[in-house]
C-alpha cells in the first residue's frame, strides 16, 4: 500500500494510550504495514454508514438470543420425535418460530 512519497503532504499529530498504541503496532504489523498505512486503510476501507457501538451491541445480543433459539428448538424437535409433544403445541412453536423470524428480518433491516 506504499504511495510516492510527495504523495502524502500533511501530518497529522494524536494521542493514544499505551494499549491503543500496542494494538495499532500490533494490528498494523499483521497487516505487513506500517501504522500510518495502517491507519489510512483502516479510512479508506470504512463503510459510508459506520456502525455504531450501540448498533453492535444489539447485534451481539440478537445473535446470543438467536443461539439459545436454536439450542431450545433442537431440545423441542428431540422431544416431538419422542412424541411428547401434540399436534396444538407444535401449531404453536411454528407461530412463534415465525415470529423470532420477522424480528431477525426486521433488524438485518435496521442494519443494512
Amino acid at each position: 500500500m506504499a504511495r510516492p512519497k510527495g504523495e502524502n503532504t500533511l501530518r497529522k499529530h494524536f494521542k493514544l494510550t499505551e494499549e491503543t498504541a500496542r494494538i495499532l503496532t500490533e494490528r498494523s504489523k499483521a497487516e505487513n504495514m506500517n501504522e500510518s498505512e495502517y491507519i489510512r486503510y483502516l479510512i479508506l476501507n470504512q463503510s459510508e454508514n459506520p456502525k455504531s457501538k450501540e448498533l453492535e451491541l444489539e447485534v451481539m445480543r440478537l445473535r446470543n438470543e438467536i443461539n439459545k433459539i436454536g439450542v431450545n428448538i433442537n431440545q423441542i424437535v428431540k422431544n416431538s420425535n419422542s412424541h411428547i409433544y401434540r399436534e396444538d403445541d407444535k401449531m404453536e412453536l411454528k407461530s412463534q418460530v415465525n415470529k423470532a423470524a420477522d424480528l431477525m428480518e426486521c433488524m438485518v433491516k435496521k442494519i443494512g
